[in-house]
């Protein structure tokens, strides 16, 4: 997990989530700007949505951290991007259909979207729930590439840690 501490330091911690944790990635055929995403979010949040963000995101940690893949749902409810984004990225409402059917745990939008992050039941075969959601999306003419995935317990590190390991790299 990153934060900026400024804008030229991040504080970086390892997260490692306990259990398996199988991940979906759906890539529509349509590309989306950062841009254009940006456009469709409004300038100011309620302190609710923000609280709740805030709360749900805790909640995400919680549910990585104690093998509790229960509280995915919950904890993927967002109100800061997603509610706006939908309209511009249509596998994501298309997929959410499926939360809690068919090994379908959950699902956000990757970054700023159009690609939608899929969260997938351990318990069931990670082929079934692709195929679900691949007869669900074919059945709504929403075309996407479908990978299957899980979390990766690499992903940022300290910059001093970086270069510790790639002594040869200039910044």
């Amino acid at each position: 997990m990153a934060r900026m501490a400024n804008q030229v330091q991040a504080q970086v911690v390892e997260v490692k989530p306990k259990g398996n944790w199988p991940l979906l990635l759906a890539i529509p055929d349509a590309p989306l700007s950062t841009e254009q995403a940006r456009r469709v979010l409004p300038f100011q949040y309620s302190r609710a949505d923000a609280v709740t963000n805030i709360q749900n995101s805790m909640l995400l940690l919680s549910a990585f951290t104690q093998n509790r893949p229960d509280l995915l749902s919950s904890a993927l409810e967002d109100r800061i991007h997603q509610p706006y984004r939908a309209p511009l990225c249509p596998l994501l409402p298309a997929i959410k259909e499926l939360t809690g059917d068919s090994g379908i745990l959950g699902a956000a939008l990757s970054g700023a979207g159009p690609s939608v992050l899929v969260f997938l039941d351990p318990k069931v075969q990670p082929k079934k729930a692709k195929q679900r959601i691949a007869a669900h999306l074919t059945k709504r003419r929403l075309p996407a590439e479908l990978l299957l995935t899980h979390i990766a317990v690499h992903g940022a590190r300290d910059g001093a840690d970086w270069r510790k390991h790639h002594p040869s790299s200039k910044k």
